[in-house]
């Protein structure tokens, strides 16, 4: 495999794992990723796992304003640690080619929206709205 394809490969599979671990399918795709991350040995999937876990909770601890800067760094790291695998072993861009679709495939038809709710308490004088408010004196009739 060229470097370039390497690269692109890499990038993308980072991107996705990246991704996965910051949504509702990161259990989904966990033990998969583990597996061919580790080279399908039993030992070397348990201990991927741990460093993918650690990977996401480096991605999970940043505060909300770096969570993309954490994010970034994180699929950097992932980045380098497949390509260097990737130019090592070509054959292993096959299970990198599947472990990027099956990543898709989880996050296919599952909701990414978030819900807020939100209780309020309001007192004297106080003005709550769930929509837009306009807050001023009415007009006197004449």
């Amino acid at each position: 495999m060229d470097d370039l394809s390497a690269a692109g490969l890499a990038a993308a599979a980072s991107a996705a794992l990246i991704q996965a671990m910051a949504s509702d399918v990161w259990l989904n795709v966990k033990v998969h990723a583990a597996r061919i991350l580790g080279r399908d040995e039993a030992g070397a999937a348990t201990g991927m796992d741990q460093i993918l876990e650690d990977s996401r909770e480096r991605v999970l601890a940043a505060s909300p304003d770096r969570r993309d800067q954490a994010s970034a760094l994180e699929a950097a790291r992932w980045e380098g640690r497949l390509q260097a695998r990737l130019e090592e072993d070509p054959g292993f861009a096959v299970a990198v080619r599947d472990l990027v679709t099956a990543i898709r495939a989880a996050g296919e038809g599952v909701d990414q929206s978030i819900t807020v709710q939100q209780n309020v308490t309001a007192g004297r004088d106080s003005y709550t709205a769930g929509r837009d408010l306009s807050v001023g004196r009415p007009e006197r009739a004449p």
